[in-house]
């Protein structure tokens, strides 16, 4: 992957401060460093990208020295050594800012800190000589032996004073410097603190007055009374001790826990009324920490039952708002789309109370990175609408650590948007694929487009979810047939690279989305066209090109240790565990063909999948709660079977959804009855479920019951529901949920 022989400054020359006359072609061989006598470390670490790029790029190593020759052309790192007709270009620039000048082919590089020296070196490698740092351990390098500038300066300043991409380039320091994105080094307690502050496990059983009143109860997993001054003071002190702890951090978040479970008591009532949202108690509560420490910036979550702005009170300048997009559509940009109004509204009423936001946004799907995500058209419109409404600190969270739908191209484009939001996404899309997918890149984009015209076109309707499954999106860009020729794309992008591993290598993890809906889907969703089984000879069997298919995610998924199913670390090899015992479930001879069912509890219409067809349909629960699962809020399951006949069999078995942050449980215990007659039952055996289990990860959990071979028309299956959520989880005292996806009988 080269670039061309020379490189000729196209993008600076459109800058009204450079000429573009016919310049001379320099040797890179000709150039030296320039640095001061005595540099400080961030200057010696600009010297030192300079040097390691030079060498990669040239094959040669670049002179450093503190003066030149007549004959040799010069690169100038640090205000010292910045020209003086130039200086005043340093003066006033905005926080992280930096200067790149040219005159006579000698190249001047200044930032007005520390770090954006660092920044500005990085700008000058990308801008100038062509290099793309790709992601943390790969590089796009010109071949370059000449290359000529028009002479001028550029100012270069960023959009937002923190700029933040929570995706696997962000953990790497020369990734960070490149792209002019940030740590959370300036934070000495970051979100959802109120737990940390004033934790229950230490102060919940003297002082239950300090939590939460919900349901008439005070609650350990909710927040803080806020309208209790012991409350307010007893943040202040503790927050103090970690500040002390921590002096020369700058901002403290006092921030409610990751749950709802506002206090409904009168007193906080009361504050809720007096600023028309529950929102201004928090504000007030913020204003009086930061009243109590002013040299310190006070961050509190705008986030769910936060999020909109309260009236009769505002923050104070040193009183942060962290603006969350958490429930927000992705299919259109925020502006456009109705579903988002709202939120759109609240951006604006914050953004009239105070100009010092945080905005905490979302841009991948946490319950499945591996699920195609085409939400990059909105990246652009939206970052640019909080620009315009007062936001001057900007998150994206995406997948961490871990690769997710097309990680290497969102996080380049990202990262260039939180610095100037106005770029040309669509050229450097085309810029930053070529560069990374060599002679497949027309492939990969052929995918890339698509899936975005395919969402374009259900926008209005499409809820594009950043918790959603590939079945969520079948009836629109992830149909049967789109999928096929989205596969078909990756078949040719792969016989494009066969002969080069390293670009091989990147097309296989590209189409691991693809692969991963493909099987997915193709196991959950029912379709004639695209299913996970045969028929064969001997029955249902599970089709060879899907098994293939599964091995190659596993093998791909194996090639880094950075690759999983969801935020919970759910891995692929795991996810193949968890298709092949669907499989074996569904491939199983079911006696209840044929049988009658009848439901006696009620069962839930929030989520309809047919009451109970939706038992032995042959369709197993996926591992979100909305793909053929029956649930029962708040009710027990109670199922009579009748076989038609009287029949032999000697297992039957179901599987229960466990999604405690849904408030899913599993079932306390599942009973199964035999009868005769449909009116008399005789107890055959029972299984009990872990309902303590406070574990987050969504797991679909089998019940088998085995026993000797029995003789019975009539089976009866009781799973008893908890029916309201446990003393221990934020949802006490309201109902809980049971799911039950397939019953199987077997003889």
């Amino acid at each position: 992957m080269k670039l061309l022989k020379t490189i000729a400054l196209g993008l600076i020359c459109s800058v009204i401060l450079f000429t573009c006359k016919n310049e001379p072609e320099i040797s890179l061989q000709n150039y030296v460093i320039l640095a001061p006598e005595s540099p400080v470390a961030s200057e010696n670490e600009a010297v030192n990208t300079l040097t390691q790029y030079f060498k990669k790029i040239t094959g040669a190593d670049i002179q450093i020295k503190t003066s030149a020759t007549a004959e040799e052309h010069t690169i100038s790192i640090g205000k010292d050594m910045f020209p003086e007709q130039w200086k005043d270009s340093l003066v006033n620039l905005h926080e992280d800012g930096f200067v790149i000048g040219v005159e006579n082919g000698n190249v001047f590089i200044a930032g007005n800190n520390a770090q954006a020296d660092i920044y500005a070196t990085c700008t000058f490698l990308e801008d100038y000589l062509g290099v793309i740092k790709l992601t943390s351990t790969e590089d796009f390098l010109p071949e370059a032996d000449k290359i000529s500038f028009g002479d001028g300066f550029k100012k270069y300043e960023p959009a937002f004073d923190f700029r933040r991409t929570l995706l696997p380039g962000q953990y790497d320091e020369s990734f960070r410097n490149w792209y002019k994105i940030e740590e959370l080094d300036d934070w000495g307690m970051f979100v959802h603190t109120f737990r940390h502050l004033i934790s229950p496990e230490v102060y919940f059983d003297e002082h239950p007055e300090y939590f939460s009143l919900i349901s008439g109860r005070r609650l350990k997993d909710a927040q803080l009374c806020l309208s209790n001054p012991e409350v307010i003071q007893l943040l202040i002190n503790n927050l103090g001790k970690e500040m002390a702890k921590k002096p020369e951090k700058q901002y403290w978040s006092v921030s409610q826990n990751d749950a709802i479970n506002y206090c409904e008591c009168e007193n906080c009532f009361a504050l809720y009324e007096k600023y028309g949202t529950i929102s201004g108690a928090y504000i007030e509560m913020a204003n009086e920490i930061a009243t109590a420490y002013p040299e310190k910036q006070i961050s509190t979550l705008a986030y769910q039952y936060t999020r909109s702005a309260p009236k009769n009170i505002k923050p104070l300048p040193n009183v942060n708002i962290m603006f969350c997009s958490i429930e927000c559509n992705r299919s259109m940009p925020l502006t456009e789309d109705e579903r988002s109004a709202e939120f759109v509204q609240e951006m604006q009423d914050w953004a009239k109370l105070t100009n010092n936001i945080f905005v905490w946004d979302y841009v991948v799907q946490f319950k499945n990175y591996l699920t195609p995500f085409p939400n990059f058209h909105v990246l652009q419109p939206n970052i640019q609408f909080f620009q315009e409404n007062n936001v001057n600190m900007m998150f994206q969270q995406g997948s961490g650590g871990n690769w997710s739908d097309m990680s290497e191209l969102k996080q380049y484009l990202i990262s260039k948007l939180l610095w100037n939001p106005d770029v040309d996404v669509d050229a450097l899309t085309d810029k930053f694929l070529n560069a990374y997918y060599g002679s497949a890149a027309k492939h990969i984009k052929a995918y890339f487009d698509l899936y975005h015209e395919e969402i374009n076109k259900h926008a209005k309707t499409e809820f594009l979810d950043i918790y959603g499954f590939p079945l969520t999106y079948a009836d629109s860009y992830l149909t049967p047939e789109l999928l096929e020729q989205y596969k078909s794309f990756m078949d040719q992008a792969e016989d494009a690279v066969q002969e080069d591993e390293q670009l091989l290598g990147r097309v296989q993890r590209a189409r691991m989305p693809v692969d991963f809906a493909y099987v997915d889907i193709a196991m959950n969703g029912g379709f004639e066209s695209l299913s996970i089984l045969e028929e064969t000879n001997e029955g249902k069997a599970a089709r060879p090109e899907m098994m293939a298919m599964l091995n190659n995610l596993v093998e791909y998924s194996q090639r880094q240790s950075n690759i999983k199913v969801n935020e919970r670390n759910f891995t692929v090899p795991a996810y193949k565990n968890y298709v092949l015992n669907k499989i074996q479930r569904m491939t199983n001879l079911n006696l209840l063909e044929g049988a009658t069912l009848e439901l006696t509890t009620t069962f839930s219409e929030k989520y309809p999948v047919g009451g109970e067809k939706a038992l032995s349909d042959g369709l197993l629960g996926d591992l979100d709660f909305h793909n053929n699962w029956l649930g029962f809020e708040g009710h027990d399951m109670v199922l009579d079977i009748d076989l038609g006949e009287e029949k032999d069999f000697s297992e039957i078995s179901m599987n229960f959804l466990k999604a405690v942050n849904s408030w899913v449980f599993l079932p306390v215990k599942v009973v199964v009855e035999t009868s005769d007659d449909g009116e008399n039952y005789e107890f055959s055996s029972q299984m009990a479920g872990d309902t303590e289990d406070q574990n987050y990860l969504v797991k679909s959990i089998p019940f088998e019951f085995s026993f000797k071979t029995q003789k019975a028309r009539y089976i009866r299956i009781t799973a008893e529901s908890l029916k309201t959520c446990p003393d221990w989880h934020r949802g006490f005292g309201k109902p809980s949920w049971i799911f039950v996806d397939e019953v199987v009988v077997m003889e």
